[in-house]
């Protein structure tokens, strides 16, 4: 019988040792939303038949107390609330933890079929001013965890 008693004894010994994981486990689980506060910049870095590459500068607050690694966006694009196309970023952008930083978002998008040539005829790109807007979905990962984020943003931009 000493045998069931040192597996009974261990038993012991591995309910505080499992509570104390689950306890870390969750804790790592608590998450607070992030926020774009603002956009300072908008700028175009090209434009031609083929898309049009954007640089955004963004106020982003993660108060998180982990890092964030943004992937995998779904971006629609408007010029003056035309859809031209979808966004892509193209570097990786990571949020550090309890952070409000400044962060310089490149970004591109193939325009859609005859976008740029509807554009031009609308007179959109004549002008000195044009709306630019963005709307969709980006995912945030941390560790083995995911979500998925909605954002929306508008902006005047003068040529």
């Amino acid at each position: 019988m000493a045998g069931a008693g040192d597996r009974w004894q261990r038993r012991l010994h591995l309910r505080p040792a499992l509570a104390t994981c689950l306890l870390l486990l969750t804790s790592c689980l608590t998450y607070k939303q992030v926020e774009l506060v603002d956009v300072t910049n908008v700028s175009v870095e090209k434009m031609d038949a083929k898309g049009i590459a954007l640089r955004v500068n963004a106020l982003i607050e993660n108060p998180n107390g982990y890092r964030i690694h943004v992937l995998d966006p779904d971006v629609d694009l408007y010029l003056n609330d035309k859809f031209i196309g979808k966004g892509v970023l193209d570097s990786a952008l990571v949020l550090d933890k309890r952070s409000t930083q400044l962060h310089s978002v490149p970004l591109h998008t193939e325009l859609e079929g005859g976008s740029l040539m509807m554009l031009l005829l609308s007179g959109v790109l004549n002008g000195n001013e044009f709306k630019l807007g963005a709307k969709g979905t980006v995912v945030g990962k941390a560790g083995f965890i995911r979500k998925r984020f909605p954002f929306e943003m508008e902006e005047r931009i003068t040529r």
